[in-house]
């Protein structure tokens, strides 16, 4: 059995209002017949973010409501085989609480958002009661690189450079301000899923947790409680059609086998066996890759 952690599936309206998505990123039958060709059994429908609430002329609330309502038809109309999160946008807590109950109410698995709203990111103080709610709902909050202002935005946008590397930066500066801002001490039963490695996470872990313990050591920064490291083992990321064995094997030793998620990044990412291959290929017990394919993401969601 294998669940994708990571698909993208856009209703119509969406697609017809948001600048560089197009008809691919539709379609139910499509996205389906890929799975199969894959050997993908369930998928997890998440928001890569778009500019569709600028281009309808709505708020990001109501573009946010819009959206999951027909990403709930979309899933209604897959025979069990495609779970959603509902988009909730970086906006007022009140708004996001109630767009967040909607959502469940209609069957949503869990939340998606992006690294940052307009520059703001999830560790502002104005969010923690929405996440108060996640905590409590038992609901994961999965966070996706936003399109609209990545890290560096106002200076470079490029049609490679931005999503290979801006994107990344986003997602590892999302990452470091909630570890930073003890968001994970405060509600320590929160489920958070960063994608794509949590961006360039992995290859700082050790400079981070280093350089934590040095300037604690000088009274420069306060003290976590636990170290970055250990945060980062309280964590789950997903894979977002990896397909290199090395860095697999990175995520694996830093944030452990129960906390990485296989996900295709589907259809930005169409190799979708190459990714499934390079789990198959890891030097680790079947139960563990059992686990990254599909028992964490079920436990996640606490379905099966």
């Amino acid at each position: 059995m294998i669940f994708d952690a990571h698909f993208h599936l856009l209703p119509d309206a969406v697609i017809k209002n948001a600048s560089f998505y197009n008809e691919s990123w539709g379609g139910v039958d499509g996205h389906l017949r890929a799975m199969d060709e894959a050997g993908v059994s369930r998928a997890l429908i998440s928001y890569p973010t778009t500019d569709f609430h600028v281009r309808a002329g709505l708020t990001e609330i109501s573009a946010a409501s819009a959206y999951n309502l027909g990403v709930r038809d979309i899933a209604a109309n897959s025979n069990g085989r495609l779970y959603w999160l509902a988009a909730v946008p970086l906006a007022d807590s009140g708004k996001m609480i109630s767009l967040g109950k909607e959502a469940l109410s209609q069957g949503a698995s869990g939340f998606t958002m992006p690294t940052n709203g307009g520059g703001v990111y999830p560790d502002d103080a104005r969010f923690l009661e929405f996440f108060d709610k996640a905590e409590a709902w038992g609901k994961p909050v999965f966070f996706h690189p936003t399109t609209l202002t990545p890290f560096g935005f106002e200076k470079l946008r490029h049609p490679l450079i931005t999503p290979v590397f801006q994107y990344a930066f986003d997602t590892t500066l999302c990452l470091a301000r909630i570890i930073d801002c003890g968001l994970l001490n405060k509600l320590p039963r929160l489920k958070l899923v960063f994608a794509s490695f949590a961006g360039v996470m992995p290859f700082l872990a050790g400079r981070y947790g280093r350089t934590y313990k040095m300037l604690l050591g000088r009274g420069i920064v306060k003290d976590m409680g636990d170290g970055p490291e250990d945060v980062l083992k309280k964590i789950y990321i997903d894979t977002s059609g990896a397909a290199d064995v090395r860095m697999l094997d990175l995520a694996i030793n830093i944030f452990g086998a129960e906390r990485v998620l296989w996900g295709s990044d589907f259809p930005a990412n169409r190799e979708i066996r190459a990714s499934i291959d390079a789990v198959n290929a890891l030097s680790i017990d079947n139960t563990a890759k059992e686990k990254i394919m599909y028992g964490n993401l079920e436990t996640l969601l606490l379905c099966n």
